[in-house]
Formats: structure tokens, C-alpha cells, sequence
């Protein structure tokens, strides 16, 4: 989960402290970089926009198989409208 500076603002004010927003911003940031760096490792493919989103989807209770199945079918679906047609080539 990423943080913007105006949620860190909101919470500040709402909860008074200060002191834990910054641990958690940069808490935040080191999970966001391990999480890329697997990402990564695993040779998915996903960038960091598309990693935060299906994080941020995730969190909000969506499956995730479910969601990887989601992305394999948009990738296929993605390939076959680009690549070119070889049956017209032969």
C-alpha cells in the first residue's frame, strides 16, 4: 500500500501523531520495493503501476487467483489483437 502526501496530511490531523506517520510512510516504501523486487524475481511482467493497482485490489478483497487469471486472459487477449495475422502471410 502506497501512501500520498495528502493521506499522510489526513492522517496527521486526524490522529495527532506524527512521529508514527513518518515510520509508516517509510515502512510503506520499503514493503513497495520488496514487493517489486519479487515481482521482478518472478519475471511477472506487471510494472509499477500495475503492480500497485492489483496490490491496491487485493487489499480490497478481490481473490487472487481470480485476479492473475484476469491478467493472463487481458495479456492473450492483448497479444492476439497485436500480433500479426499469419494466416493472411501464408
Amino acid at each position: 500500500m502506497s501512501y500520498k502526501s495528502e493521506d499522510i496530511l489526513e492522517t496527521k490531523s486526524e490522529k495527532g501523531s506524527g512521529g508514527s506517520n513518518y515510520l509508516k510512510l517509510q515502512q510503506s516504501q520499503v514493503i513497495r520495493s520488496s514487493l517489486q523486487g519479487i515481482s521482478q524475481l518472478l519475471n511477472t511482467g506487471l510494472s509499477d503501476e500495475s503492480l500497485d493497482i492489483s496490490i491496491k485490489l487485493i487489499e480490497a478483497g478481490v481473490h487472487p487467483q481470480a485476479l492473475a487469471e484476469v491478467i493472463t486472459q487481458i495479456r492473450r487477449e492483448a497479444e492476439s489483437t497485436w500480433a500479426p495475422d499469419e494466416s493472411k502471410e501464408s
